[in-house]
């Protein structure tokens, strides 16, 4: 991770999460387009326009507090998702590219991101996430990293007609640093 001046940067082996760049408008259209994704996300119509896409890149610089977003970059081969965390308490949000699903990139690229999330911000001492029902893997993904499932409610999401059944959890900082290295 690097330091306030920098913005926010975590590298893994195998990715690179960092701040957007103007060609990363292309590929982030293409991933949110998807209905799939678009559906387990709140912020993300499926007719997405390059404006669109554009302002919510915009949105999503760091400015040195929760309330930002990062691309998700696989090494040598341009962005395959987004890490987010914002809000109070703070939210904690990712979407990948399906075509990487089942690769452990979520696994990889939230344990970094949080690790540096909580090294940046001393006074963090509990994250929020929350996923639709009907996407169960980012319930495992969470669980890995040590969420503890809190119960269920009901979600919005730009891509779905109605709200939808998700499933809310929360992750304690000294559950996180005992199982976790944190930078």
């Amino acid at each position: 991770m690097t330091g306030a001046a920098d913005g926010f940067h975590v590298e893994t082996p195998r990715l690179i999460l960092r701040e957007f760049r103007p060609e990363d408008v292309t590929p982030l259209l293409r991933i949110g387009r998807d209905r799939r994704e678009a559906q387990m996300m709140s912020t993300l119509p499926v007719r997405w326009t390059r404006a669109q896409a554009t302002e919510w890149i915009a949105r999503s610089r760091f400015r040195g507090e929760p309330g930002f977003r990062l691309a998700i970059e696989q090494r040598g081969l341009g962005l395959i998702g987004v890490a987010g965390l914002g809000g109070a308490p703070a939210m904690l949000a990712y979407f990948l590219d399906p075509a990487v699903w089942g690769r452990g990139y979520a696994t990889e690229a939230m344990r970094a991101f949080v690790a540096a999330a909580f090294a940046r911000f001393r006074g963090l001492d509990v994250l929020a996430a929350d996923h639709f029902a009907d996407n169960p893997g980012s319930g495992r993904v969470l669980e890995k990293l040590g969420f503890e499932r809190l119960g269920r409610g009901a979600g919005r999401s730009l891509a779905r007609l109605e709200p939808a059944p998700n499933i809310h959890y929360r992750l304690i900082r000294a559950k996180f640093e005992a199982r976790h290295e944190i930078p």
